[in-house]
């Protein structure tokens, strides 16, 4: 490929990852509407209800290391489309769910599974594409995750008045299948030569952008990721197997990387508790008695100033050189102390502010992702950031549950919201810790 056509067309795939994490993690963030709605129709406790969400967002970064993997031998296009046709079938499943049994399975898991392998492939292309200005790059990326929580709250409130919460999200399956589209759409069009647009046929069929590919002495490319299979005199594949070796070498060789291990415990305290105001702040602020449109306003404003966050908080990264790190733990600690606080905010306006800030220093995701690039260099982000979201999964799974636990054994949100803060300033509190992880890192073999 040549230069100056890959550098034209890597904006094009940052366009895509946008709207990507805008499908994803913006309908993510919606949780709160329906959870409401979850409430009135189900005879459940907090915590079983609370547990969807858990279970969604947690089964999203769970299966990190396994996205890693699919993308690895299928490529991010058609792992980004396989994702896309899941998430769309778990929210429809979840519309004919009669229990919350079922809307686990299908909004919880398959939903999460989906939307968390099309994020992933997105993720991977950013990484092929962008090697420099990492952190404001992940950024514009995440940017969409806000704007898509804004947006996407909203109309499922819309949805939900109109045609209640299962029309609602027969609607929103429907829109999820663009994600298909947007992975169709990342590569270059100068790479159609060696895109196999036939899924049946074997093979990977996307590549990684490599300039100059030669040709080898099996008919194959140097660099083509559509040679991924090497079949021996005994009918062995082994490229594949040695691809296998490799990754497993590299994860062994991360779980002794004390910066690796220490950007997993931040990643974990932080995600146990970045959830819970998404999944608890509709629910507390209509039992204050607030009426249904401005929790409605309430909830999506923080998905709005999160975006406006993950854009200021890169900027001011770059035009200052902070190193995203230490803006992430900075971020995290500011976020846990106004949640920590809240339970003093009662009235709407109050809420809404707390729901703005909040939301505005809920920027974890572009700078752990930054951070990951850099600290541990480009050709260990695919694998460490699919282990990382796995601890985060982790949180996830526990953070909205135990919050759910602490509210029905308290009959307050309040503990919910002081665990939920203790939670996301340990996290920020591990980030001073860098140096020393480094200096063992060094001192390493």
């Amino acid at each position: 490929m040549k230069n100056a056509d890959r550098y034209m067309y890597k904006w094009a795939v940052l366009v895509f990852s946008t709207l990507t994490c805008s499908l994803t993690w913006g309908l993510a963030y919606t949780i709160g509407v329906f959870y409401i709605s979850w409430l009135e129709k189900f005879p459940e406790s907090n915590s079983k209800v609370a547990v969807i969400g858990g279970i969604n967002t947690g089964v999203a970064c769970l299966f990190g290391p396994l996205y890693d993997v699919i993308n690895t031998h299928i490529g991010y296009r058609k792992a980004g489309a396989l994702g896309g046709i899941c998430m769309a079938a778990g929210y429809i499943g979840s519309s004919f769910a009669t229990n919350v049994f079922m809307l686990c399975f299908f909004y919880g898991g398959l939903m999460g599974f989906g939307f968390g392998l099309a994020f992933f492939g997105m993720s991977i292309a950013i990484n092929n594409y962008f090697g420099e200005q990492r952190t404001l790059v992940e950024g514009m990326v995440t940017f969409g995750a806000g704007v898509g929580g804004f947006g996407y709250t909203m109309l499922s409130r819309y949805l939900i008045d109109i045609y209640d919460w299962r029309g609602a999200l027969l609607i929103l399956g429907a829109i999820t299948l663009h994600l298909v589209l947007f992975a169709q759409l990342s590569f270059s069009p100068d790479d159609l030569h060696c895109v196999k647009l036939d899924w049946m046929s074997e093979g990977r069929e996307d590549p990684t952008p490599k300039e100059d590919a030669t040709l080898t002495s099996d008919g194959g490319q140097d660099g083509d990721d559509n040679a991924s299979s090497l079949i021996n005199s005994h009918g062995v594949d082994v490229r594949n197997a040695s691809e296998n070796i490799t990754w497993i070498r590299r994860c062994l060789g991360l779980f002794k990387n004390p910066v690796f291990l220490l950007m997993a415990f931040a990643e974990l305290f932080c995600w146990i508790g970045t959830y819970v105001p998404f999944v608890q702040l509709p629910e507390r602020a209509r039992l204050l008695g607030i009426d249904g449109t401005t929790v409605a306003w309430i909830a999506s404003s923080s998905s709005l100033a999160m975006s406006a966050g993950r854009l200021a908080v890169p900027v001011t990264c770059s035009l200052f050189n902070i190193h995203p790190f230490y803006a992430y733990g900075f971020s995290n600690a500011v976020a846990g102390l106004l949640t920590a606080l809240s339970p003093l905010f009662k009235t709407d306006i109050a809420l809404l502010c707390y729901a703005i800030f909040y939301g505005f220093f809920n920027v974890s995701v572009p700078l752990i992702r930054a951070s990951a690039a850099l600290l541990l260099g480009p050709e260990l982000f695919s694998v460490a950031y699919g282990w990382l979201i796995a601890i985060n999964g982790v949180g996830l799974f526990i953070g909205p549950a135990l919050a759910g636990f602490l509210c029905d054994i308290t009959d307050t949100y309040d503990t919910s919201f002081y665990f939920a803060g203790a939670c996301l300033m340990t996290s920020g509190a591990l980030v001073t810790l860098r140096n020393k992880a480094e200096g063992y890192a060094n001192k390493s073999p």
